[in-house]
């Protein structure tokens, strides 16, 4: 459930900063304007809740929340290190996050 949770939320976390006009030019570069993409905010909320709620209803939910809410200062922390000072480095984690999502259940 770690590793879902971990890829949900950085994800989603990816998915909010995109949202601000700030910084979607560094994280989404040439794809900002695709139709798919104009609110990834509403994406990224999605994405959150989506983590929360996979670690309320883990076996360990106690341990697994507090897990999901220690883990947002560490997922913006790599987001906000990489917009500051290389926006290819968030960009470049979003499959790895994804393929977290998707090999959590066999792990």
């Amino acid at each position: 459930m770690t590793l879902a949770i971990t890829g949900l939320l950085y994800l989603g976390m990816f998915a909010l900063a995109a949202g601000m006009s700030r910084h979607a030019p560094p994280l989404l570069g040439a794809q900002a304007k695709l139709a798919a993409l104009r609110h990834p905010a509403r994406y990224g909320w999605a994405l959150v809740a989506l983590s929360a709620l996979l670690a309320i209803f883990a076996q360990d939910g106690g341990q697994a929340l507090v897990l999901c809410f220690g883990l947002i200062p560490l997922v913006s922390a790599i987001l906000l290190l990489g917009l500051t000072y290389r926006p290819a480095v968030p960009r470049a984690v979003v499959p790895v996050a994804a393929l977290m999502v998707l090999l959590a259940p066999f792990v």
